[in-house]
């Protein structure tokens, strides 16, 4: 992998998620549903996404599962 090594990194302040893909500088980015980020470098390659309100949208979809699987 060298350089490229995925990186995660969460803020809880502000419930956001970003994942690192590769490093570079991000040049553009674009809005694929609300509040999800991808970000690209000056080649167009993708090196990272932003998704915010991270922890509702993965506690509500895990609440549901489990209350399928509790009855």
């Amino acid at each position: 992998m060298g350089e490229n090594k995925i990186k995660i990194w969460f803020d809880e302040e502000v419930d956001i998620l970003y994942v690192s893909l590769r490093k570079g500088a991000s040049v553009h980015s674009e809005e694929q549903e609300e509040g999800v980020r991808v970000e690209y470098d000056a080649q167009g390659q993708i090196i990272g996404l932003e998704i915010t309100e991270i922890t509702k949208r993965l506690a509500e979809p895990l609440a549901k599962r489990l209350a399928e699987v509790i009855k």
